[in-house]
């Protein structure tokens, strides 16, 4: 994963559980899925990377610039300038990832013979 050169990219890291008993055989194609999804509707300056959480120690949500993780006062202050708030940001995104695992889950259920 390289972070994009002029924004800021929030990486946020996915639960496999979170995808059900299964998780660790979906969370990849997953996580590849929603990073698309939630590209199309990032607000410019922004880049959103979702990659599965196989380290529980690593924080579920972090932020790069360039080559450097920037603290969550220094991803505000960035956000800031960019006129949004990392707070909000974090909320759609968790309501956002809701709605994508629920959706994600009901199409492996209708796979089900």
């Amino acid at each position: 994963m390289t972070p994009h050169p002029s924004r800021l990219t929030l990486l946020m890291r996915i639960e496999p559980g979170c995808l059900g008993p299964d998780g660790k055989l979906h969370i990849a194609t997953f996580c590849a899925a929603a990073t698309r999804l939630f590209a199309a509707s990032a607000p410019q300056g922004l880049c959103w990377q979702l990659i599965p959480r196989h380290d529980k120690r690593l924080p579920e949500l972090s932020f790069l610039l360039q080559d450097q993780t920037l603290t969550d006062p220094q991803a505000e202050r960035y956000l800031q300038r960019l006129g949004l708030a990392l707070a909000p940001l974090r909320e759609q995104a968790d309501e956002r990832l809701a709605e994508l695992v629920d959706r994600y889950l009901k199409t492996l259920g209708s796979r089900s013979p």
